[in-house]
């Protein structure tokens, strides 16, 4: 069930909401804690009733070691271990069982049979948030008593799909907490202005940059030659499309979490606002950062054991970080190339130190980490290394200047302006043309406005701010009017709905 499907934003939530509430107030937090797990239960057996019972097994299969390891003197690193062992080859199975074949098959010249594995929604999500359980539970030598508090915290629909990445005491004590289940009309205003903006930011901006660069990408997995404009054109509409499409689930997953009374960690800090990749991993998915940071780069021995080692860890980590997003060797070369920037990176920093710089080197260093980045997202985009190579020789302008799908269908933002009404022609140009307007108005939106949490919350600004937000009837206004551009183009102008990108990992 999709965050901006009509299903989901008029049948499921309301219902979720009001008798999550409802129970809450008359029957007390117990009960609605119940309903909700019901609810959360049933979201994730909408997909699938097998990824359902998998999901099931998976949350009493870690309780129980959850409880092994808390009350085991003499063996609760063996039953960690076991643990642990057990989710990354459930997680290795169902992922990567494809991956392993083929390369065998490609290094050996073998042909072993490849079975067709569907992936299970969420499974890379809530096999990470159970192994942070496990090693919390080691670490404070005590276990989550109730297993439908666990199965909540495992299940809360908000997160499960697509994160953020929970650690258990981020989440389980605000179940216990003596206010949860009670209504609040401010966090229910912040929830859902948090939903809004996000969904705003999928549906017009992330899908809309989305029409430019899938026939692009399309086309070189197929073996046709982008050329310059082309390549340069879905290179950076992927760009944007994955920051807008993240940024919107991250807003719509906090934003649904307060509407419950539940605060999720922010996940999501203007990444493309980095004036580094140190800066940038600090700012993209930082629920996974922080997780590969302490129990992927530390355990390796982080820093203690001099630059070299360091450089080593730093390296093992973002290629597992690559391989932890799909089942493809391009994600381990986005990995692997995000590694070699961090490398550079900290290598400089140790050269020349930590300096203040002025605002045009500041931008300087901004521009470059952009770009740096948008030459990393084509690996993570593109189907296969060959795709990748034909669209880096079309950036390099291999292929001409002008060549390639991009002028071929008119793309979704036009076909909705004149599903509305608004005269617009047709041609190359006017795709040019929107496709330039909009890479000017995602770049002024990412580099020169804040993000919905400094925007909502107040945070770097003052709050006397005249746009600031405030759970006014004028803001309702706005944000129903937001909502209603929104729907409208996903559902009647366009037709259809779109998964975020992160549900395929």
């Amino acid at each position: 069930m999709l965050f901006n499907s009509p299903i989901f934003l008029f049948v499921f939530l309301p219902i979720a909401l009001g008798g999550f509430y409802l129970l809450g107030w008359w029957r007390g937090r117990n009960a609605a804690l119940l309903f909700l797990l019901a609810a959360c239960l049933l979201f994730y057996a909408y997909s699938s009733l097998f990824n359902f019972i998998l999901f099931l097994i998976s949350v009493v299969v870690n309780f129980l070691f959850g409880y092994a390891i808390a009350h085991s003197r003499m063996s609760s690193r063996a039953w960690l271990i076991g643990g642990i062992a057990l989710n990354l080859a459930l997680i290795g199975y169902f992922k990567y069982t494809g991956l392993i074949i083929s390369s065998v098959n490609d290094i050996f010249a073998a042909s072993f049979f490849i079975p067709t594995i569907v992936l299970p929604v969420g499974i890379s999500f809530y096999t990470f948030e159970q192994i942070s359980y496990l090693i919390e539970t080691r670490e404070q030598n005590k276990a989550e008593p109730s297993l439908a508090r666990y199965a909540l915290f495992v299940s809360f629909f908000p997160h499960l799909i697509a994160g953020p990445i929970i650690r258990p005491h981020q989440l389980l004590p605000q179940f216990s907490a003596p206010g949860f289940a009670r209504f609040s009309w401010q966090n229910f205003a912040l929830g859902i202005s948090f939903l809004l903006f996000g969904l705003f930011k999928k549906t017009i901006i992330a899908d809309s940059m989305a029409a430019y660069a899938t026939p692009v990408f399309a086309a070189a997995a197929r073996g046709e030659m982008p050329g310059f404009v082309n390549a340069w054109g879905a290179a950076l509409a992927y760009t944007f499309q994955i920051y807008f499409d993240f940024s919107g689930y991250s807003d719509m997953a906090i934003g649904l979490g307060l509407m419950f009374g539940v605060v999720l960690p922010f996940n999501f800090n203007s990444p493309y606002k980095a004036t580094s990749i140190i800066d940038f991993w600090r700012r993209w998915h930082i629920t996974l950062s922080l997780f590969l940071r302490d129990y992927v780069y530390i355990p390796l021995g982080g820093n203690r054991s001099g630059p070299a080692r360091r450089y080593v860890n730093v390296m093992l980590t973002m290629l597992i970080g690559g391989l932890w997003h799909g089942a493809n060797w391009t994600f381990v070369a986005w990995g692997g190339l995000h590694g070699l920037f961090l490398l550079v990176n900290h290598a400089w920093r140790n050269f020349r130190g930590e300096r203040e710089i002025n605002v045009i080197r500041l931008w300087i260093a901004r521009v470059a980490t952009f770009l740096l980045v948008v030459l990393a997202w084509v690996f993570f985009r593109a189907e296969s290394f060959d795709a990748a190579h034909r669209m880096f020789d079309g950036m390099r302008g291999m292929h001409g200047w002008l060549h390639g799908p991009l002028y071929d269908p008119m793309p979704d933002v036009a076909t909705a302006l004149k599903a509305i009404g608004v005269p617009i022609g047709e041609g190359w140009l006017v795709a040019r043309s929107l496709l330039l307007g909009w890479f000017v108005a995602a770049l002024a939106i990412v580099w020169g406005l804040p993000n919905t949490q400094q925007f909502l919350l107040g945070e770097g600004r003052p709050k006397s701010a005249r746009l600031a937000w405030r759970p006014t009837f004028g803001w309702a206004a706005a944000l129903g009017l937001l909502f209603g551009v929104a729907f409208t183009y996903n559902v009647v102008a366009v037709n259809r709905v779109s998964e975020f990108i992160y549900f395929m990992f």
